[in-house]
């Protein structure tokens, strides 16, 4: 009676838990966003709208957008970057933020390309890496040629970690999505891909394209 018990309580918790964390998360971005908007709309109106500042927010973004798609909108988008670059500190947070933004943009290649294996921090030790890309020409003027960019995430949180600019031919690549990587990575190691296949050299391309 006491397993069974136990059993139906693990069961349980596995269903419950990614569910409340998902919805505190979300609601923590939605009360984060709404904040802003919805104190300038509470000024306005006499009565207070749930949501109301998502849905500014979300408006006011679209709004911008599209101002900078004419002539007029980029010739203000320079002369505030020019004012802001002036700006010790402020133009390095700007311009990491700009950078980090474009990235993950849609004109930009995916980020993480593939999940490789890297010997990272000692010879012989192992760990979850994505690539990024090709090393850039500071770098490789620096240490090499044939050098490649890999993120190697914290554990359990992968918001940061170690940029490693290591030898093509020191990394293996794992043929598995980089979602599973990432999962992998968020359970420290628990889920776990059953099957595991190196991918030759020739059939990874770094810029993106599978042959």
């Amino acid at each position: 009676m006491k397993r069974n018990l136990r059993n139906y309580f693990l069961a349980g918790l596995a269903v419950i838990l990614p569910a409340a964390a998902t919805a505190y998360i979300l609601w923590k971005l939605f009360a984060f966003v709404d904040g802003f908007a919805g104190r300038l709309a509470a000024y306005l109106l006499p009565f207070e709208i749930p949501g109301l500042g998502v849905v500014i927010s979300i408006i006011l973004i679209l709004a911008v957008g599209v101002l900078l798609t004419n002539v007029i909108g980029r010739r203000m988008l320079q002369l505030w970057e020019s004012i802001v670059y002036r700006i010790p500190l402020v133009n390095t947070l700007y311009r990491t933020a700009k950078e980090i933004v474009e990235t993950f943009s849609e004109d930009r290649k995916q980020v993480f390309r593939e999940v490789v294996l890297v010997q990272f921090p000692l010879p012989g030790t192992w760990m979850i890496g994505f690539l990024v890309g090709e090393a850039g020409g500071v770098v490789k003027d620096a240490a090499g040629p044939d050098l490649v960019k890999v993120l190697v995430p914290h554990v359990p949180v992968p918001m940061s970690g170690y940029l490693l600019f290591v030898p093509r031919d020191e990394i293996r690549f794992l043929n598995i999505p980089v979602e599973d990587g990432l999962r992998m990575v968020v359970s420290t190691g628990i889920i776990e891909p059953s099957t595991f296949r190196n991918k030759k050299e020739g059939e990874i391309k770094l810029n993106g394209n599978k042959q």
